[in-house]
């Protein structure tokens, strides 16, 4: 596995499938904001079919997620993506968390095609923005995820523990967001 950006970082971990050589974990950059919103597109629409409005779902846009990251990167913001023989099929991006009373940094962005599921690339992902949190001083990990999201077996195996949840509103349906933490 390749680890690309301004300087190389070591990962936590490493993909156990036979086919890791051909995942690059790399900065993202102003250019891949049109493959990032196809990755956060389709991964909500395989993830959420048959648990929140359809309608919902189908009304996702990339064009609309590709004008967010364009204005995230233009304003200092940050994400790593996930590439397989130079597809993106994953990203991660986070920041300083919205409840600093849990922790101070939060993963607010972790998205992986399903066809890419089990190979471990969710977990280079989840790593490469775990360090760039702890190198930008955020001490304590904090993700949010919808109930209803399959995965979230990933995030306890890899040791998050439930420290609240929220009710929300998405596409007019009633949800609950569960919050994984990881202290330091």
């Amino acid at each position: 596995m390749a680890v690309q950006g301004e300087r190389r970082m070591a990962m936590l971990w490493l993909p156990t499938s036979n086919d890791f050589s051909s995942l690059t974990i790399r900065r993202a950059r102003p250019q891949d904001a049109r493959a990032i919103a196809e990755v956060y597109v389709d991964s909500w629409r395989e993830t959420y079919r048959g648990k929140m409005p359809q309608a919902y779902l189908d009304s996702l846009s990339v064009p609309t997620f590709e004008r967010h990251w364009r204005r995230t990167f233009a304003t200092r913001g940050w994400a790593f993506v996930a590439e397989v023989d130079g597809e993106v099929v994953g990203i991660s991006s986070g920041g300083r968390c919205r409840r600093q009373s849990i922790a101070t940094g939060e993963i607010y962005v972790l998205y992986l095609l399903a066809r890419h599921h089990g190979r471990g690339f969710g977990r280079a992902l989840f790593d490469a923005c775990h360090m760039e949190l702890a190198r930008r001083g955020m001490s304590g990990t904090l993700i949010w995820v919808l109930r209803e999201n399959p995965a979230r077996g990933f995030y306890e195996r890899l040791g998050g523990k439930v420290v609240c949840e929220n009710a929300i509103k998405i596409g007019g349906a009633s949800l609950t967001e569960v919050a994984y933490h990881w202290p330091d």
